[in-house]
């Protein structure tokens, strides 16, 4: 596999405060377009205490549905599409220099067969392995890969949150993320 994706330019749409109880703070929201699938995809940054950020994405087009970060496009483009979203973090960095960033790979949902990936290793998770290292090296991060929930974290070397205190909030903030039925 080579890596030869530039991605998209994104374009910041607004910043929304979370009204509740848990340990979202705010979303930062940016979009991008892909010519190759001719969609507009959707970025959200949310941003949790122990300053980390939760990168998600999905296609606009399926902005109203539950399933909208699981459903696959499968038009081409990912390669692209994540180093769009991985666009995020050197954004994010000028404003919050001691930000870690988290990447939860949703389990693809096959509508045409009505089947569910399997959370372990997903698809996306294996892209995120791969190409995360690879766009933001090692001098500022440690890369921290949890295959058995297909999420990637890069902890910044400068946090003041440890690893464990960054793990627990998103456990609880993130109870339901692999009880996912068609």
């Amino acid at each position: 596999m080579t890596f030869d994706y530039p991605g998209y330019p994104l374009k910041f749409i607004q910043r929304d405060w979370c009204r509740d109880s848990s340990d979202h703070i705010s979303t930062y929201i940016y979009k991008f377009y892909s010519p190759i699938t001719t969609y507009h995809y959707i970025v959200r940054a949310e941003y949790h205490k122990h300053d980390v950020f939760a990168i998600k994405f999905y296609c606009k087009k399926d902005r109203k549905s539950e399933y909208k970060y699981s459903k696959i496009v499968n038009r081409g483009d990912l390669g692209n599409i994540i180093m769009s979203c991985a666009k995020v973090i050197p954004l994010l960095l000028g404003d919050y220099p001691r930000a870690s960033f988290s990447f939860a790979a949703s389990r693809s949902i096959d509508s045409s067969n009505n089947t569910i990936e399997d959370a372990p290793d997903t698809q996306r998770f294996r892209m995120y392995k791969y190409m995360i290292p690879i766009k933001f090296g090692f001098r500022t991060f440690n890369h921290i890969a949890y295959d058995i929930i297909s999420s990637y974290l890069l902890h910044n070397r400068n946090s003041e949150s440890n690893q464990s205190d960054i793990e627990n909030m998103f456990k609880n903030s993130y109870t339901n993320l692999y009880s996912l039925t068609l």
